[in-house]
């Protein structure tokens, strides 16, 4: 019996490629589907993660007595309206105070629901852990 060494030996790549690449375009498919339609952060949450520095925000503060402030500046809702009509690639980012009267968080939400089709983030603090 003799056995010839010289042949090369070859494996098929081919269907491990192709599965590589099912696998790479289902990954892609599930990602694009999973994003949720309005994006909010619970109060008080223990397991919170500090978000990084977000350029495309509008970054809205409600007071405690209910007043809304851009920056440094109070405003009122139609001025905030105008806002989100001039910034429609930016997403509106809600810090409320927990004191802050109900009433003036709804009038936001309300503005948000209707120029951002529900998509905004209302931020809150991470809750103390024990």
């Amino acid at each position: 019996m003799k056995f010839d060494f010289d042949e090369d030996i070859n494996i098929d790549l081919t269907p491990l490629i192709d599965v590589i690449f099912m696998l790479l375009i289902f990954f892609i498919m599930t990602t694009t589907f999973s994003k949720p339609v309005i994006d909010i952060m619970l109060p008080a949450s223990k397991t919170a993660e500090k978000a990084g520095s977000e350029t495309k925000e509008i970054v809205i503060t409600v007071s405690n007595k209910g007043d809304i402030y851009y920056g440094e500046n109070i405003i009122s809702a139609n001025e905030l309206e105008k806002i989100l009509k001039d910034n429609p690639d930016k997403i509106l980012n809600m810090f409320i105070d927990k004191t802050a009267p109900f009433q003036s968080f709804v009038h936001i939400v309300d503005i948000a629901k209707k120029e951002r089709e529900g998509r905004f983030i209302i931020s809150t603090d991470i809750a103390e852990r024990q």
